[in-house]
Order: structure tokens, then C-alpha cells, then sequence
């Protein structure tokens, strides 16, 4: 079921290339040009663009991929299912500090339970948007991205931690939405900073950015420093940098982050060996330490429940 047009219009569009492409399959080149025509006219669209550049997805070409990519996420979870036993790349995309506290600690032990499993993890600037896309695309078996997801996606909380005023030790503290506003506010964009500025509008005015950017360790830098203060999420502040304080919000975010995949994510075998080995809530726990106590957890889910595809609150109960 691997030699076929599908797998290759998947690496011809992942390479880029018709000769690298048919490297990877072991192919002929004119045997994996053959397959490609063949798609191409079955569907009555030119897939690629070929020229001295290589091989580039059409507009068409691109609409075509979106499903292609979850025809072969479908045809490998029949495989996996018809063998009995997992093996293969999953392929899980998170913002940063997700990867970093929740799936990295996690890797080791995964491994040695599914050791022909290959985890390939894709890291993203913290918008869900972002998360969503890959999903929906799908370049990637499951997410986990900050909640509620668009409608059509399948979604479960994993864990939740608090959007934290980040000052300089020896600055004064910001207790309220005036002293926020009279401070210089240095925006962190990996971190849901549109999410931010609209929750500070609800309950003040919109904020003023004296400068954005996007590493979280240049921006605490400057913080520590004494040039103005951030807002961060917990775990993408942890551990605190010295020289650095933390406080609430005058009125208190919470992000709630939580897997994300579709309809056929839900059953594919590899994404659910994840789910129940990684992304529970006392593996978390687990993979988070000491810090679990300053987070929120969701309560565990019934023996055999799917997650529901129904929106999630972005703060928790």
C-alpha cells in the first residue's frame, strides 16, 4: 500500500524534488513520475510545478495535499491496527514550553515502551492558530495547543498554568491595570501575545507595546535589566531566571492547553499510545514535578472515552 501514487505525491511534495523523492521510496525516477501522472490525471489537475527549481505544489496542488496527507495517516493506522504492533513517526506539534516540560521529560520513557515508534516533534511560535493548521493539514498526528480550537477539531484539556506579570526583583510591583499601563511593556510574541493584549482590554484599555519581540529569554534579559516588564505564561517562565519577580495579573488569565487532533486522529493507534502514555493527567504530573501545584489539572477521563470535540474553556473551573 506504500507503492503507490499517493505515497508518491507525499514525497515528491515533502522533498521537493522528483529525484530525491524517489530516493527515499527506492524508486526509479520514471516509475515515481509515472505514479504522479497517474493522480494528476485522475484528478484532472497539474499537482506540480516542475523546472529547474524543482518540484513545487500548484494552488490546486496544495488543496490536494491536505487530503492526501490524511489518506496516508488513515492508510498507516489501518496497517498499524491490521499488525498488531506500533512502529512508524508520530508527529506532535507544540509551542515551546509545552515540548519542553510536558513531552520532552516524557520521550525517554515512551521510547523504551514503543521503541520502533519515532516521536518528531514540530515547535510553534505559542498561537493555536498555528497548532490548528498543522492539525488540520495534516502535517502532524496530534497538537497541543492553548483551547478553545476552531470547530471541526477534536480537543481535551491537558494541563493549565497562569499568564504571570514578569518584573525585575528590585522594580515596584504592578497592582493594578494603571500601574500596568504606566510601565513599558515589553511583548514576548511566542506567547499568545494577542491572546494577552485582548484579556487586558476586556478589563482595562488596550495595552501599548514599547517593543516586541520574539525570544522569551531576550525579552527577560531585558526585564532583568531593569527596561520594562513582560507577560508570560508559567511554564514558559520556569525556572525563573534570577534577578526576576512574578505576580498575577490584576485580573488573573489562565492558559489551558490540550491536545488537539481530528475525527480519524482520535483512533489512530499511534497518537492514542501518546495520549495515554504522555499526555494524562498524572503523567503529566509526572513530567512536570514540583511545578504541578501551581497548575491545573483536568479531572481524568472515563476508561475508553473519547476526548470531546466539543470547545474548552481557556481558563480552568
Amino acid at each position: 500500500m506504500l507503492r503507490t501514487p499517493l505515497s508518491a505525491l507525499l514525497a515528491v511534495a515533502e522533498n521537493g524534488s522528483f529525484s530525491e523523492a524517489a530516493a527515499r521510496l527506492g524508486l526509479a525516477q520514471s516509475t515515481l513520475s509515472y505514479a504522479v501522472r497517474q493522480a494528476e490525471d485522475a484528478l484532472g489537475v497539474i499537482i506540480f510545478e516542475r523546472g529547474r527549481h524543482g518540484a513545487r505544489l500548484t494552488p490546486a496542488g496544495q488543496a490536494v495535499m491536505v487530503h492526501a496527507r490524511h489518506a496516508a495517516l488513515a492508510v498507516e493506522a489501518m496497517q498499524l491496527t491490521a499488525h498488531g504492533q506500533l512502529s512508524g513517526t508520530l508527529r506532535v506539534a507544540a509551542c515551546r514550553s509545552i515540548l519542553k516540560h510536558v513531552v520532552t521529560p516524557a520521550l525517554r520513557t515512551f521510547n523504551a515502551r514503543y521503541p520502533q515508534v519515532e516521536v518528531v516533534v514540530t515547535d510553534t511560535r505559542g498561537e493555536h492558530e498555528e497548532v490548528a493548521h498543522l492539525v488540520t493539514s495534516g502535517a502532524v498526528h496530534l497538537g497541543l495547543g492553548r483551547l478553545p480550537m476552531p470547530a471541526g477539531l477534536v480537543t481535551a484539556p491537558v494541563v493549565a498554568d497562569e499568564y504571570l506579570l514578569v518584573t525585575a526583583a528590585s522594580a515596584p510591583p504592578l497592582r493594578t491595570w494603571d500601574d500596568l499601563h504606566a510601565g513599558r511593556y515589553i511583548v514576548c510574541e511566542e506567547d499568545c501575545a494577542p491572546y494577552v493584549a485582548a484579556h487586558i482590554a476586556r478589563h482595562s484599555r488596550p495595552p501599548h507595546a514599547a517593543v516586541r519581540l520574539s525570544d522569551p529569554g531576550v525579552v527577560l534579559g531585558l526585564v532583568a535589566e531593569g527596561h520594562g516588564f513582560t507577560i508570560l505564561s508559567r511554564l514558559v517562565v520556569t525556572p525563573l531566571p534570577s534577578g526576576l519577580r512574578t505576580e498575577s495579573l490584576p485580573t488573573p488569565l489562565w492558559r489551558s492547553t490540550g491536545l488537539v487532533t481530528t475525527e480519524a486522529g482520535v483512533c489512530h493507534p499511534l497518537a492514542t499510545a501518546f495520549q495515554q502514555f504522555v499526555l494524562t493527567p498524572e503523567a503529566v504530573r509526572d513530567q512536570v514535578g514540583s511545578l504541578a501545584r501551581l497548575l491545573h489539572f483536568p479531572e481524568p477521563l472515563p476508561a475508553k472515552a473519547a476526548p470531546s470535540s466539543q470547545p474548552v474553556a481557556s481558563a480552568p473551573v
